[in-house]
């Protein structure tokens, strides 16, 4: 009777805390996301300084120095987020704007690594939605 008692109140613990715990790191997750396209965002305005007016992609920026290593992948995947950076040219001028998008690897359900989606461009702040990919429609932070 003991013995059923404790195992009762060891799955109601858990029943309270493996979520919570889930939640915290969802929200932890969230947070990496925006300090890192805000580290992104330095490293393209460092790089436009010194490569005359144009921005790099992550293979440019970790190539230079201004990333670590592990932004040396096309589509980095750093704490539960999957970011995207897109060049974008103008005619008689190269890469003279930037995409960067933030997008949880999984946002729903029991695993979800994130439930924000963010969005940035150089000149912009930060936009985020919780429905979708962000964009300049959403919300800023």
């Amino acid at each position: 009777m003991e013995l059923l008692i404790v195992t009762a109140i060891i799955g109601i613990l858990a029943a309270v805390i493996i979520p919570t715990f889930q939640g915290a790191l969802r929200k932890a997750n969230e947070a990496s996301a925006v300090t890192t396209i805000n580290a992104i965002k330095v490293a393209e305005a460092k790089y436009l300084t010194d490569h005359e007016g144009h921005y790099g992609t992550f293979d440019q920026l970790f190539k230079e120095g201004y990333l670590d290593k592990r932004f040396n992948l096309e589509k980095p995947h750093l704490k539960g987020y999957v970011f995207s950076l897109t060049l974008i040219d103008k005619p008689q001028r190269s890469a003279v704007l930037f995409q960067l998008s933030a997008v949880p690897e999984l946002a729903e359900g029991m695993g979800a690594t994130g439930s924000v989606f963010y969005y940035s461009e150089p000149d912009a702040g930060i936009f985020y939605s919780r429905e979708g990919p962000a964009d300049t429609d959403d919300k800023l932070l």
